[in-house]
């Protein structure tokens, strides 16, 4: 995971300029071809050019689609380049007790609110089942990281939840937090499809989704796996058949020392 990590981040930072160049002057031609703008306006007065017409002519030949799904498809570049920086990254922040079912309900709260979720999966229609056992010991974790653990397994839960094969049950994931001797274990099960037994093996291998192109980019989960395994020492697995949901289990130890 370590090579794959150090391949994706010089991938991104090869792709990372060229596409920030790209966005910028997509928004450029956008602004140029604005007719409010009075810097727009002079221009065209000079050159006899109604800029209405201009943009009149784009809309019926579809220009103007065509300018948004190049700016779509550099946003969700963007957003893979992100992931892949997340995937290479080492953990940046100082490790510090925390406890687990404060993040997770900081991740719940982060997904209520996430954008690209209320899009297509809105995540409030969704049950939350909280199974905590209280006054648990602190885990000595980076709190942030784990934060985006289970913020991801939470949106590829609803993203599964929005294909759960019976609409007329309610879309419920639950939660768990619970002591081993020496790990903390953090369950996340929804009542979805689930999965096949050769995707469930494949679900943390970077770059590797069953979602449609331009929904996913294949490196949610193995942001998962690198954060637990290789920052926390931790391990993450999830157990789940087609037509069975799938719960992930993630065991995090109560110290790293050593």
């Amino acid at each position: 995971m370590l090579s794959v990590g150090g391949l994706a981040a010089g991938m991104a930072h090869e792709i990372n300029n060229p596409l920030a160049s790209i966005l910028q002057a997509l928004q450029v031609v956008n602004r140029r071809l604005d007719p409010d703008l009075p810097a727009n306006a002079g221009v065209a007065r000079e050159l006899g050019l109604d800029l209405g017409l201009v943009r009149q002519y784009m809309e019926q030949r579809g220009l103007t689609d065509f300018l948004r799904g190049m700016h779509e498809a550099g946003v969700r570049a963007a957003r893979i380049v992100s992931n892949m920086l997340g995937f290479s990254r080492k953990s940046g922040g100082e490790c510090a007790p925390c406890h687990l079912a404060e993040i997770l309900d900081k991740a719940v709260e982060l997904a209520s609110g996430d954008y690209d979720l209320k899009k297509q999966y809105d995540f409030r229609h969704i049950e939350i089942i909280r199974e905590f056992v209280p006054d648990m010991e602190p885990v000595d974790c980076q709190g942030m990281e784990m934060e985006q653990v289970f913020f991801n397994i939470l949106k590829n839960a609803a993203q599964a939840l929005k294909d759960r094969p019976d609409a007329s049950v309610a879309p419920r994931i639950t939660l768990r937090v619970r002591p081993e001797k020496l790990n903390a274990v953090v369950e996340i099960e929804d009542n979805g499809p689930g999965m096949s037994e050769d995707v469930r093996r494949r679900v943390f291998e970077p770059f590797f989704t069953t979602k449609d192109v331009g929904v996913g980019t294949g490196l949610g989960l193995s942001v998962v796996f690198f954060i637990v395994a290789e920052n926390h020492k931790g391990s993450v697995a999830v157990e789940s058949a087609p037509g069975g949901g799938a719960r992930f289990v993630i065991r995090l130890p109560y110290s790293r020392s050593g």
